[in-house]
């Protein structure tokens, strides 16, 4: 049967090539379009995050093309991610579109065997394994070269905020790339192979903590969803390796992030890091986008010379 899924920016080609690997018959998710905002943002609920109107227009885009199976993450976590599929499954099949939903388990690895199992019956856990390690080591020399560029630059960015819209470039209207067409050097600490070895981490209960942890947490000493408590930790990391300022991407109406931000805010005054917060939903347009992204580079480069 045909598979698809939602597009997850620079590594859909990659995400494509490994359903193949793990013997599945894949369409390839379309590129994101105005028809396909249009079509997410139609269907969805109105208060819902950009990155559940994105993925849905996608899906129907998908199922339009000639799938019949649409594999979906379940973070199985506290963002609500947890509840994409169902919810979407249950809007599409009211659109009448025919086809089945098949949410990956990403954090338990049991369950995630047996739900890969649902899409490739025949995989054994071994080729699941040799799979997993041939897609994060393909990942992982994506985002080495990304870090390449620039490496030498006087100025340095991190980007942190929620996962879908850091990753996914059309949603963040190729942020990663016109910072590096400005001379700067960026760090996307959520790209796909630190959010792989995250997941494995959590899988396995290897913990994540570090000296900045301990520092986050006296901040916000409270687990909530998605990134948001990691993304506090990174910003300070960011400081302490005298990172020249931050840019923090978040969907409007993501509650994890949009809980953080006092917080964000205040790390910034105690460390003198300078944070751009940029909200995105389908109403930004990329000339403010880009006038706010300039406008923050000069900054920083002002601060830089002045130093």
């Amino acid at each position: 049967m045909k598979i698809s899924f939602p597009r997850y920016g620079k590594y859909t080609d990659l995400l494509t090539e490994l359903i193949i690997k793990l013997g599945g018959d894949v369409i390839a998710p379309p590129s994101i379009t105005k028809h396909t905002v249009e079509l997410g943002t139609k269907y969805a609920p109105g208060d819902i995050c950009y990155p559940f109107k994105i993925t849905l227009g996608t899906m129907i885009e998908s199922v339009e093309k000639g799938a019949e199976i649409i594999i979906m993450a379940n973070s199985d976590g506290w963002c609500i991610l947890r509840c994409y599929n169902v919810v979407q499954e249950e809007i599409m099949k009211s659109m009448g579109y025919k086809f089945s939903m098949r949410a990956i388990n990403i954090r338990k690895p049991i369950k995630f065997f047996l739900d890969v199992r649902r899409i490739s019956p025949s995989i054994s856990p071994l080729a699941l394994i040799k799979g997993m390690r041939w897609f994060f080591r393909k990942a992982r020399d994506m985002d080495e070269a990304e870090k390449e560029v620039n490496k030498n630059s006087d100025i340095k960015i991190g980007i942190i905020g929620e996962v879908f819209v850091c990753n996914e470039n059309t949603v963040n209207m190729d942020i990663v790339k016109k910072l590096q067409r400005m001379g700067i050097f960026v760090d996307r600490w959520l790209c796909l192979s630190n959010n792989v070895a995250m997941l494995f981490k959590d899988m396995f209960g290897i913990s994540n903590m570090n000296k900045y942890s301990a520092i986050a947490s006296k901040y916000f000493p409270v687990r909530i969803g998605g990134h948001a408590n990691e993304n506090l930790v990174r910003l300070i990391r960011y400081a302490k390796e005298d990172y020249d300022g931050v840019i923090m991407l978040r969907p409007f109406t993501c509650t994890p992030e949009t809980v953080i931000e006092p917080i964000v805010e205040r790390i910034s005054r105690d460390y003198n890091i300078p944070v751009l917060n940029l909200s995105i939903d389908e109403s930004t347009l990329e000339t403010h986008f880009q006038t706010r992204i300039e406008s923050f580079v000069d900054m920083l480069k002002m601060g830089s010379s002045a130093r």
